[in-house]
């Protein structure tokens, strides 16, 4: 499931009903997994409130973490010439440039947005010279402009380096561009032939741009009503607005008729 818009509505916390499906779903022997854009940090801090998660598949499907071992257990990494790729694309685009590296956030300056941004997610924000000369290990860029630029630059990766790059928008002016490994559904795939389970057994619920290939990849795709219209689009089914408690409702409904199970 992805997290936000997903499960997480304008309310930080989780209903009790909707951790009370999650946890009655984990003790029939369901695995639940969160798929987010978030990063690992981040992810981990809403997680709290979610003592049935494990798995937490981070930065748009480029990390898989165990909560409860704390530690990565699957990664795709941008490799150098893809960030000198991607930098150098946007350095010559209307757009703010951000990168993830490690458990940080570079940016070439500390903006108001920057700033509420690291305050928002808990992660630190570190200003840098170049965005090619820090050690550690880079996951993503992002692209942060007016919604009509940054569908330009994600149509424009998607066209150019196609196979060389992976971009998607998790908001509508956020583009971000990864390994061409990385993915929801890519991470997700893995994590399920090392626990041998079948992508027709797995449930996904998202409502974003960046939602899509998990959606179709996954046997039930649930795209959540009052997400983006090409989510309701190629899903198979649909689940009430996050405001409602829309997928623990439809995850009781699967519990009601003994749907899951390990």
């Amino acid at each position: 499931m992805d997290i936000d818009g997903t499960i997480r509505g304008e309310t930080i916390e989780p209903s009790d009903f909707v951790l009370d499906t999650l946890h009655q779903c984990h003790q029939r022997g369901a695995e639940i997994v969160a798929a987010t854009g978030r990063s690992r940090i981040s992810a981990f801090n809403y997680l709290e409130h979610f003592p049935m998660v494990d798995y937490v598949v981070s930065f748009q499907g480029a990390m898989i973490s165990s909560r409860k071992k704390d530690q990565l257990v699957w990664e795709a990494p941008m490799e150098h010439h893809e960030v000198e790729l991607a930098v150098d694309f946007l350095a010559n685009q209307p757009v703010e440039r951000v990168v993830y590296v490690d458990d940080f956030v570079l940016v070439e300056s500390m903006t108001p947005w920057a700033s509420s941004y690291g305050k928002r997610n808990g992660v630190t924000v570190v200003e840098t010279p170049s965005f090619l000369t820090p050690k550690g290990t880079t996951y993503r860029v992002l692209a942060v402009g007016s919604d009509e630029e940054v569908i330009k630059v994600e149509r424009a990766i998607k066209t150019l380096y196609s196979g060389k790059l992976y971009a998607t928008r998790s908001l509508h002016n956020f583009c971000e561009i990864l390994s061409p490994d990385a993915g929801k559904e890519k991470a997700l795939n893995w994590l399920c032939q090392q626990m041998n389970i079948h992508p027709s057994e797995v449930v996904a619920f998202g409502n974003g741009l960046n939602d899509l290939e998990m959606i179709k990849w996954a046997g039930r795709g649930v795209a959540i009503e009052g997400g983006e219209p090409e989510a309701l689009a190629i899903s198979s089914e649909t689940a009430p607005p996050v405001q409602q408690d829309g997928v623990a409702i439809y995850l009781s409904k699967l519990l009601g008729r003994n749907l899951i199970r390990g």
